[in-house]
């Protein structure tokens, strides 16, 4: 999650002039640039949520849960990551 959120605000500040101040602005610069799709910015905004709950309320977690939502959302973390290796050519 800290490797997706870095590279959200490296592409908001360095392609797209922008200074978010949170990771969901980041998110929502991308979206606004068509590079996430809606969807795409529900899931890594629910990642974010996850990674607070891990790292401040981590007693309150269902193992099972935490398992199924990330199977599912880094799917999108990884077309994320592909669409952005073919958007700036590396």
């Amino acid at each position: 999650m800290e490797a997706l959120v870095a590279l959200c605000y490296h592409i908001s500040r360095r392609a797209y002039n922008t200074r978010p101040g949170t990771p969901v602005e980041a998110f929502k610069v991308l979206m606004d640039r068509g590079l996430i799709t809606y969807e795409e910015f529900s899931d890594f905004v629910k990642l974010v949520r996850l990674r607070n709950l891990l790292v401040h309320r981590y007693w309150v977690i269902d193992d099972k849960r935490l398992y199924d939502e990330a199977k599912r959302d880094f799917r999108k973390v990884k077309e994320f990551l592909w669409r952005v290796w073919n958007v700036f050519n590396l």
